[in-house]
């Protein structure tokens, strides 16, 4: 095992972090992730959907009703309206992995991962539903995986159930339940009739946004579920269609829901829901207090002895306790009183789960998995994560295989795990999966086949052409940057802004935080100075400025107030800079010593990107989160003024905008939101979805290499794709006659037969009057 998964957390310390993130940058009223008790708010994973969620409620205190649904709605007018973008040809996104990562000790990993099932009449096919990265189908006992539902209403992943009388029925309940206190939401129920071939979407008896916590099927009775939704607006449901239409039977958060063998019985248990229990096979439930509720509550019972049940709970006070019931339900006694689960994090990563055919074994997670082999008496630790253990931490789910006591699977933030002797040891079986979700994403200037990306506790992973990602160092990673003019310089951070540096073009790392002070934000800002290759800079409260690459960091700013998110410096003028925070833009026109707020006429939202142009320090590019105000702003006079040029874009978080300049400038601009990639050929006055060959998950950053003439996306659950865009637009503000020499045939510099044409605008930018004298050489340099 590697013992430097970075001193900040490098993924082993996270169970002893007491690192503060600053959330409370963004000012939200009644803020739920306030409200938590203030041991979670330590916990780097609440941390994480902190920095996720925030962004995109601020300035609100909840997601607003069926946002999400609205901008689905927008994207697929706009669809029909306009197709995707596809001039002078079709352009179309590849994948290009993590196919899958590699994480230390853990080996090969996908991402996080919140349910499985195995198919109950042939085991060979599994099913798992990853967090933002939808269903994957294995046809031959998890060895190989290939997607489902990439182009689906909604690729968040609660629960998976497989109807055992024909089980080319699925049901994917969307919306993943890790009561972060704002979970990412799902569009409704997914239903497939073709072992995932094709889904119709169910979401009409449902709230706007759903959060699945498990589904189950009534025994002998196939059209008959219930499902248990892990939001206060969630609650208990049932379907008597087979999963087309459902009644709400009881309101407040349900986390758990099981039928006894006959379907005659069924429990459901949540914090919200009390311990309700129906004898009529599901169509009524009374309230019973075998046990009290917590935060989290989980039940199980054993297929072939159901009269014994499991039940644990979790809270912040109590962490997790275990209890079983012998006469099937009506009284529970505590049992392996005293273990320490640690479950300190278990509002995110738990469950309880028994063996179907063994009621003495039974499972806990938390962040490790938890096995009895005694009937609860006692508990053992059999995967030890964070001390030597080959399987990843952090266990959402277990299933078991239908006939064969001794297989199983388990899944968590790393991935999906199997075994064979009930938990003993472990197969890792993620090489197949494309999952991962990356924060930042960015490309070396020198070799545009070698990428870095901070990733969801999977560390910082990096790859030089392959589609095999390995890890460079832990934790949760963050930005990456090369520098400019020595591209072997590069700084990555952790979270919280732990920045790390490597001399060797990120070939070896070492901790750079030496003169760093204050809290950083989740993900701090990384930039390099254009034209200086020894000095960097990044933010906290202050900016700061190195000229060691790393090796000592010290303050240089004032003007700004609260932690600064995103930064940007001016490639023509380096003493033109601007730095971000909540929803203030602040510039400097001195090397980042005085900022003053440029912020006149920007929303109330979180600011997710700022971009100067290549060409000028006056023409600024900023996007924002949040629903309900304008996505992209810029400004032509260096922050003075801004115009929205949001236009036709959905309305849905944008988490990052690019400035298309493949050596020359264009009218180009693209968006990455949470609901695809979007592009403006005419300076924001209209948008179309770039979306052949993505997937519906969140694109979250790009990244542009002209030396490959190369767009990236890496996106929260489906790892990076890139494509080969090009543009025929060229607008020069410049009063100067200009030549631009092309390095490489557009618009494919892959065909050198291209006929080449090129339209010129002589609007300019601001609608200043250019002269463009354009002088086209071949690939030789020559006239």
């Amino acid at each position: 095992m590697v013992r430097s998964r970075l001193s900040t957390r490098i993924l082993l310390l996270v169970l002893l972090s007491s690192y503060r993130s600053t959330g409370q940058d963004l000012p939200i009223q009644g803020n739920p992730y306030e409200r938590v008790d203030e041991y979670t708010q330590h916990r780097q994973a609440f941390n994480r959907e902190r920095w996720f969620y925030e962004q995109r409620m601020y300035p609100f205190n909840a997601l607003p009703e069926n946002a999400y649904g609205r901008a689905l709605q927008q994207r697929d007018e706009m669809r029909a309206a306009k197709g995707f973008f596809s001039s002078p040809s079709s352009v179309r996104w590849t994948n290009i992995g993590p196919t899958s990562g590699y994480y230390f000790s853990y080996g090969n990993i996908s991402s996080r991962i919140t349910t499985i099932k195995y198919d109950p009449n042939n085991p060979g096919n599994v099913y798992l539903g990853a967090a933002f990265g939808g269903v994957w189908k294995s046809t031959d006992a998890g060895l190989t995986w290939t997607e489902k539902t990439d182009h689906e209403a909604s690729l968040s992943s609660g629960a998976i159930a497989i109807d055992p009388t024909n089980s080319n029925v699925i049901y994917y309940g969307t919306g993943e339940a890790t009561y972060s206190g704002a979970s990412y939401y799902g569009r409704g129920l997914l239903k497939s009739t073709n072992g995932g071939t094709t889904w119709t979407n169910y979401a009409a008896s449902f709230p706007s946004t759903t959060y699945f916590s498990r589904i189950v099927i009534r025994p002998g009775r196939s059209s008959e579920l219930l499902a248990a939704l892990g939001n206060s607006s969630g609650g208990l449901h049932r379907s008597t269609d087979a999963g087309v239409t459902w009644v709400r039977l009881v309101a407040g958060r349900a986390d758990d829901v099981v039928f006894t063998p006959s379907g005659d019985t069924a429990y459901a248990v949540g914090s919200g829901i009390g311990f309700r229990v129906s004898t009529d096979g599901g169509q009524t439930f009374v309230t019973q207090t075998p046990v009290s509720m917590q935060t989290r509550n989980h039940i199980a019972i054993c297929r072939t002895s159901p009269n014994i049940m499991y039940f644990a709970h979790h809270s912040s006070s109590i962490g997790i306790n275990v209890y079983k019931s012998t006469d099937a339900g009506a009284t529970f006694t505590q049992v392996a009183v005293g273990t320490n689960f640690n479950g300190g994090q278990a509002w995110y990563d738990f469950y309880m789960h028994v063996n179907p055919f063994d009621p003495n074994y039974a499972y806990v997670g938390s962040i490790d998995v938890w096995r009895t082999t005694d009937g609860g008496s006692t508990f053992q630790n059999i995967t030890n994560g964070y001390s030597g253990g080959s399987v990843h931490v952090d266990q959402h789910n277990v299933d078991f295989h239908p006939s064969d006591p001794n297989q199983m699977f388990c899944v968590n933030d790393g991935g999906v795990w199997k075994s064979t002797d009930r938990g003993t040891s472990w197969t890792n079986l993620n090489a197949t999966l494309t999952l991962t979700q990356f924060y930042r994403m960015t490309s070396d200037p020198s070799n545009f086949l070698h990428l870095m990306g901070g990733t969801q506790d999977n560390g910082t992973q990096r790859t030089t052409g392959s589609i095999n990602w390995i890890a460079a160092f832990g934790g949760d990673g963050g930005d990456v940057c090369f520098q400019s003019q020595d591209n072997m310089k590069v700084l990555g951070e952790t979270q919280n802004n732990g920045v790390q540096r490597s001399l060797s073009g990120g070939g070896s790392w070492s901790s750079a935080t030496t003169g760093l002070s204050g809290s950083g934000a989740w993900v701090g800002p990384l930039i390099s100075h254009p034209d200086s290759s020894d000095i960097f800079y990044t933010a906290r409260a202050q900016v700061f400025k190195t000229t060691k690459p790393g090796a000592l960091w010290f303050p240089i700013s004032s003007g700004t107030s609260g932690t600064i998110r995103e930064m940007d410096i001016s490639r023509t003028s380096p003493k033109v800079m601007y730095a971000t925070s909540a929803g203030q833009v602040y510039k400097s026109s001195d090397g980042g010593l005085n900022f003053t707020l440029v912020s006149t006429g920007m929303p109330t939202r979180t600011i997710t990107s700022v971009h100067v142009h290549p060409d000028s320090e006056n023409v600024v590019l900023v996007s924002f989160s949040g629903f309900g105000a304008g996505k992209v702003y810029r400004s032509l006079d260096g922050g003075t003024t801004w115009n929205n040029i949001s236009s036709n874009l959905p309305d849905t978080p944008v988490n990052d905008v690019l400035i298309y300049h493949p050596g020359f400038p264009t009218s180009s601009y693209l968006a990455a939101s949470d609901i695809g990639v979007f592009i403006s050929n005419d300076y924001g006055a209209t948008w179309t979805e770039l979306a052949d060959g993505l997937p519906n998950t969140v694109a979250i950053h790009l990244d542009y290499n002209l030396q490959g003439n190369k767009i990236r996306i890496g996106t929260h659950g489906r790892g990076v794709y890139e494509t080969s865009i090009v543009t025929g637009v060229i607008n020069y503000t410049n009063d100067q006659p200009t030549d631009f020499k092309l390095f490489q045939n557009f618009p494919n510099p892959f065909n050198p037969t291209t006929t080449i044409k090129y339209t010129l605008s002589l609007g300019g930018r601001g609608g200043v009057r250019s002269h463009v004298t354009l002088k086209v050489y071949d690939l030789l340099g020559r006239d």
